[in-house]
């Protein structure tokens, strides 16, 4: 190789360095949240279409959503729409929070109630109304997806 061949192979290599650097710890989907859900937590995406929120989550407003770990939500299946709802719309908040950006004493207002989430910090992790963020900052094109530890209850 020439000196100019090795200039422009070390600088490709940086920036693909820099490319797979910055996308660490923010997985990042290129589809919208519900499709998301749809295809990878069926069991979320049943009861958020129950619910009658699958129109919030689909849109192009961003959105974050405090997720509930599958198993958590087998506790809830048998909730009536009216009932799931108050209890999901709890996890969703308008705008795009990622888990750098919460807080200490944040509090969050839930899009479809007038529950507030309140962000606590404990060696580093956050926790929503106590409950931990476990899988932070799956971003999709409309919004972020937090896993969660369980269900938060209002």
């Amino acid at each position: 190789m020439t000196l100019t061949q090795n200039n422009l192979y070390i600088r490709f290599l940086l920036i693909a360095l820099f490319a797979v650097w910055g996308r660490v710890g923010q997985a990042q989907e290129n589809r919208p949240m519900m499709e998301y859900l749809v295809q990878e937590r069926p069991v979320l995406a049943g009861l958020l279409t129950k619910a009658g929120l699958t129109p919030m989550l689909s849109g192009d407003a961003p959105i974050t959503l405090f997720a509930p770990p599958e198993s958590a939500l087998q506790s809830i299946n048998g909730e009536s729409p009216e009932r799931l709802r108050a209890i999901l719309s709890s996890h969703i908040v308008r705008g795009i929070h990622l888990e750098q950006d919460l807080k200490e004493g944040k509090t969050l207002k839930s899009a479809c109630s007038s529950t507030g989430l309140t962000v606590y910090r404990k060696k580093g992790q956050a926790l929503i109304n106590g409950v931990p963020i476990q899988r932070p900052n799956l971003q999709v094109r409309n919004g972020v997806v937090h896993g969660l530890g369980g269900l938060i209850r209002s």
